[in-house]
């Protein structure tokens, strides 16, 4: 993953592979379709948006089941999305649940993101998909308005049903699941995905409304919020370190995971979830500082080698000729 990938909940996707696949030989199938391991799903880790669409793709091959996205989502309950279905499930009304939803919607995915979009009729309720180079299955949004109308009908305890459901794609041949948990035939071919809700349905009292728990789970979703932008900016932080070291005998895995108070194995896991690696990330810092200095200055070569934390000016040579196909001196002459 990049620095700025889309990335979504490893628990997420878990109760996504669980549900098709209902037992470990299933699940184990479906992990070699999509190219995945049991490890990609372990605590606290998040998969990229491509190998969840993979998952996806796998899962729904899997099935043989032309409304699997529609089936899982509607089976959904907040307890799926941890921290972020305490706090939507303890919020006063549907209403306010749905706000907050959108404020923590990134601890589930990056996938999306939700507009409320008030009207005479209701407030609809846009999802505005987010995929990264693999595009979505329809399932993908299936879910998630199954998913929302299971989660309204769940905490308020009313059957609520959406006045109207728009779909960007076009129709599909069988219609009897959506006239079934929607109550009514979504229009196809819309310029955006969406459900439209009354305002009145928005206003209903949630069953499990608790401020005090509310507050308490707010409070945890938003340090988990803090945590994963730790875990984007990783890379920034490391290669900032690297920067202010590179000249001293410092720069190593084992020193700058003491300056980031993490142990090696977990600056090498963090980076990792990014797609990269301490290597890497010296490698690329070292890069753009010796173009800044050949550019820039006029230090000779064997003080840039040292400013850079090479061992002689062979070992800079030789990694600069890696990085562009030129020798130090040729790219000088070159700037």
């Amino acid at each position: 993953m990049t620095q700025h990938s889309i990335t979504v909940s490893s628990n997420w996707a878990k109760s996504i592979l669980e549900y098709s696949g209902r037992d470990k030989d299933a699940q184990k199938e479906i992990l070699q379709r999509a190219q995945l391991t049991s490890e990609d799903f372990s605590t606290k880790k998040r998969l990229s948006m491509d190998q969840t669409v993979q998952l996806w793709g796998a899962c729904i091959e899997h099935s043989n089941n032309p409304f699997f996205g529609l089936h899982f989502g509607e089976q959904v309950r907040p307890g799926t999305f941890h921290i972020v279905g305490y706090t939507l499930m303890n919020s006063a009304t549907l209403g306010s649940a749905l706000d907050k939803l959108n404020q923590y919607q990134r601890l589930i995915s990056d996938g999306g993101i939700f507009q409320k979009l008030p009207t005479k009729k209701g407030t609809w309720l846009i999802y505005h998909q987010k995929p990264d180079s693999l595009p979505f299955y329809y399932h993908q949004i299936d879910a998630v308005f199954a998913a929302l109308i299971a989660f309204a009908r769940w905490t308020t305890g009313e059957e609520i049903m959406p006045i109207e459901v728009s779909f960007q794609r076009p129709q599909t041949n069988d219609e009897s699941e959506y006239l079934r948990l929607f109550g009514a035939a979504p229009n196809y071919g819309q310029t955006f995905d969406g459900i439209l809700i009354s305002d009145d349905a928005l206003s209903l009292p949630l069953l499990e409304a608790d401020e005090e728990l509310c507050t308490m789970h707010e409070e945890h979703a938003k340090q988990r919020l803090g945590e994963l932008g730790q875990v984007r900016n990783i890379r920034h932080k490391v290669a900032q370190l690297i920067e202010h070291r590179l000249s001293s005998s410092h720069v190593t895995r084992p020193h700058i995971a003491q300056c980031l108070n993490m142990s090696e194995k977990s600056l090498q896991r963090r980076l990792a979830e990014e797609d990269t690696c301490f290597q890497t990330v010296l490698d690329n810092v070292r890069e753009r500082l010796a173009r800044h200095y050949l550019e820039e200055t006029k230090l000779p070569l064997s003080e840039i080698a040292e400013l850079l934390g090479f061992t002689d000016n062979s070992a800079f040579y030789k990694a600069f000729k890696r990085w562009t196909n030129l020798n130090p001196g040729a790219y000088r002459k070159q700037s």
